[in-house]
């Protein structure tokens, strides 16, 4: 793989920048006592950051599949710090730096206790994103991956909404904890097997036998299965989004979608051999957890968990396009991720605004929302629908290359599940958007004969100047990227192209393997 350092676009390590900036954001917000101060400097951090971010891609050269902006420290041994971006990961940078931007907008709405510490927490879970989202070594993108944990448990345990967070916390500390350490394994195993080889370059340039891919695939695809979540490890999901913050580290965790980045950086690429032998096992794993996950959305009555669960429906997407092997079905599969990110973000964006005015997301503390708060009902359409993938919307390209890469592997009941998937989603959506913007509270199932106390004695209100710049922020990119998906296409075809032609090369069948190289 080849290696543009950062000098060649930059004067100073732009990526090193976009870790530290929010490290020292945390530090300084965590030392203010005045609230008014912490968000300040906390806006200001975060808005310097998603120059940052947009600065990366304003400078990255398209349509090449070499790794960017590239630093590289040698710390011991074969350990180093390399850090670098190409077109998988460099659109993960503005998507996380617009999401802490966000998420510190919504907290100074919603007035968080002990801001400065809550803030420094949301600083530090993004520094560990940013870092796992730039990593070229597999021992520093686990290092990352690991970190990330200490704040996200810290934001669930401290500023969760519901009684049981503290449980939450536990549950999801533990089991990603499970999953890390099964990474680790998987890293050992492909270090073992390749004389100590840890570094992206040399991973893809050099790969493992095939015996050893196919045991590093399983550890990192049972370690990578607990973060996305695929089903059945997705236990800490629910309660945490349920009984964390309504809007904090849940943004993140469906917004950063790091599991599903670690197989398109780490495990596809590394293991051609073990990709090809056990992909369509994986589609199979994404299939069953999009169809469950779809039929349990569908009784949600309280849209926080309901989002918890549709997830997975669009995680068996990411998982069939990756099974694919092919353009477009991993160019979908990145794009899936991408907008996910964007679209379920926002979703628990409409949440936090809910949880604001009528102190739950259940429906039946709801009642005919569209009159009392037209653009928060608005937002909430328009969002739902990118999640499923409408025309017009960020998610429609994704959706359409994940069927045609399915279709194009011969993967026909695949495709048909995604199209499925989308049809399910649209009904538990429409079913929630239906039942608390545009039902009387009569009329909703399962709910008082009048009106609940948050719509009888007054209006709920709209939309408030801040959460307008939320919901607009988050509104404009679904719709700008929903008509001009090319600019998207054009940034990630380059690595997508490479990475599809080294997978072509590693199929059973061909001379790689026939003649050994990459082969027991």
């Amino acid at each position: 793989m080849n290696e543009i350092p950062y000098a060649s676009a930059l004067p100073f390590p732009v990526l090193s920048a976009l870790i530290l900036v929010p490290l020292l954001t945390a530090a300084f917000v965590r030392s203010l006592k005045h609230a008014r101060y912490v968000y300040s400097i906390g806006l200001g951090g975060a808005a310097l950051e998603l120059v940052l971010a947009v600065l990366v891609v304003a400078r990255f050269e398209r349509h090449t599949s070499a790794l960017q902006l590239v630093e590289r420290v040698p710390l011991f041994g074969t350990f180093a710090y390399h850090v670098g971006v190409d077109g998988i990961s460099v659109l993960f940078l503005p998507l996380t730096a617009l999401l802490a931007l966000l998420v510190i907008l919504h907290a100074q709405v919603a007035s968080k206790e002990r801001p400065g510490h809550y803030l420094a927490a949301i600083f530090c879970l993004q520094a560990t994103l940013m870092g796992a989202f730039v990593a070229l070594d597999l021992l520093l993108f686990w290092a990352f991956a690991a970190l990330e944990l200490v704040p996200g448990t810290l934001l669930v345990r401290s500023w969760g909404t519901g009684p049981g967070r503290h449980t939450a916390a536990r549950r999801y500390a533990a089991l990603n904890a499970m999953g890390v350490l099964l990474v680790l394994a998987g890293a050992l195993v492909l270090g073992r097997a390749t004389g100590g080889r840890f570094s992206l370059d040399a991973l893809v340039d050099m790969p493992a036998p095939a015996k050893a891919q196919s045991l590093a695939f399983w550890l990192f695809v049972l370690g990578f299965a607990v973060r996305i979540p695929l089903f059945p490890f997705h236990g800490w999901l629910p309660p945490v989004m349920a009984e964390g913050p309504v809007v904090g580290v849940s943004v993140f965790l469906v917004g950063a979608k790091l599991g599903v980045y670690g197989l398109l950086r780490f495990v596809v690429p590394v293991l051609p051999v073990a990709a090809h032998r056990h992909g369509s096992i994986l589609a199979i794993l994404g299939v069953v957890g999009m169809l469950y996950g779809a039929l349990l959305a569908l009784v949600q009555t309280n849209l926080r968990r309901l989002v918890a669960f549709a997830c997975l429906t669009h995680t068996g997407a990411v998982l069939v396009g990756l099974s694919a092997l092919n353009v477009e079905g991993l160019s979908g599969a990145l794009l899936v991720t991408l907008n996910v990110g964007l679209s379920a973000a926002g979703l628990y964006f409409v949440a936090g605004f809910l949880h604001r005015r009528l102190g739950s997301t259940e429906i039946e503390r709801a009642a005919r929302l569209s009159h009392h708060a037209p653009l928060l009902s608005f937002t909430f359409l328009l969002v739902g629908l990118s999640t499923i993938g409408m025309p017009g919307t960020s998610g429609f390209e994704a959706e359409h290359l994940v069927v045609v890469g399915a279709l194009g592997a011969r993967h026909g009941i695949m495709a048909i599940a995604v199209g499925l998937g989308s049809l399910l989603g649209a009904a538990y959506l429409l079913r929630y958007f239906q039942r608390a913007f545009l039902a009387s509270a009569a009329s909703a199932p399962g709910s008082p004969a009048t009106e609940t106390k948050s719509t009888r004695g007054k209006s709920v209100r709209d939309l408030g100047p801040r959460e307008l710049v939320i919901a607009g922020a988050v509104g404009a990119l679904i719709v700008g990227l929903g008509l001009f998906s090319h600019p998207l296409l054009e940034v990630v075809d380059g690595s997508v192209r490479a990475m599809s032609t080294r997978l072509e090369h590693a199929k059973p069948h061909s001379s790689l393997v026939m003649h050994g190289e990459g082969a027991p």
